[in-house]
């Protein structure tokens, strides 16, 4: 069965949509067999399928399910995969509910702003509904488009007083506010790809190393070199 990670936040523009395609673009690149759920009606994984399609990018499958449908259709999937990332819809309404319900590892995004934190608040109150449905639920929070402005240092101040339980981690990663990231979206690419050697991809190399590792036993299940086994 394959590895679910819903990408989650009450709050839009924190970046799931970024995050979402250059997880799964690492994975994939790393031998594994993995499908990106695209739940969200404006659909930035959908254009960035059809980008690399276009240019003949070798890319994960992105697949568009919304609705009360998504709970079941994510059970069909984990069959035939290595690992499934979801990128959940702003606001937290059926296919965020959905996925946290069927996923062994919820990542939520937070980036430099008052109400980013606050919104992170409510979003960690439905991921603890979840929890009390499916106990071996986790939780990671990774602040994302950071800089180095004096709101960054203070947000991640006010992050590491939050606090979490115990099976909500605050990962040490930090993903930068670099342009890479946006160039890569519009070429189809993930930063991985576009740019191998810069910032953005070691960023994205630690931030993937580290949502496995948050995932813990499950993540034995997920195996390098099974695409290419198939």
């Amino acid at each position: 069965m394959a590895l679910v990670i819903a990408v989650c936040s009450l709050k839009g523009g924190v970046g799931k949509s970024t995050l979402s395609l250059n997880l799964a673009t690492c994975l994939h690149l790393d031998g594994r067999r993995v499908v990106i759920v695209d739940a969200d009606p404006q659909g930035t994984c959908r254009t960035w399928a059809r980008l690399a399609a276009e240019s003949e990018h070798e890319a994960p499958l992105v697949v568009a399910i919304e609705g009360a449908s998504l709970r079941r259709s994510l059970g069909e999937l984990a069959r035939d995969y290595d690992a499934i990332v979801v990128d959940s819809p702003a606001k937290l309404g059926t296919e965020a509910r959905a996925s946290m319900m069927t996923a062994d590892l919820v990542v939520m995004p937070v980036t430099p702003g008052g109400a980013d934190v606050w919104a992170l608040r409510e979003t960690l109150r439905v991921f603890a509904e979840a929890k009390q449905m499916r106990p071996e639920l986790r939780g990671v929070v990774v602040l994302n488009r950071a800089d180095r402005t004096t709101l960054t240092r203070f947000v991640s101040q006010a992050l590491a007083e939050e606090e979490l339980s115990e099976d909500v981690e605050l990962l040490d990663v930090t993903i930068g506010n670099r342009v890479a990231f946006g160039e890569a979206t519009l070429a189809g690419l993930g930063v991985v790809e576009y740019a191998p050697t810069s910032d953005a991809a070691d960023q994205t190399r630690a931030f993937t190393k580290a949502v496995l590792a948050a995932a813990g036993a499950k993540r034995s299940n997920v195996k390098r070199g099974a695409a290419n086994a198939r």
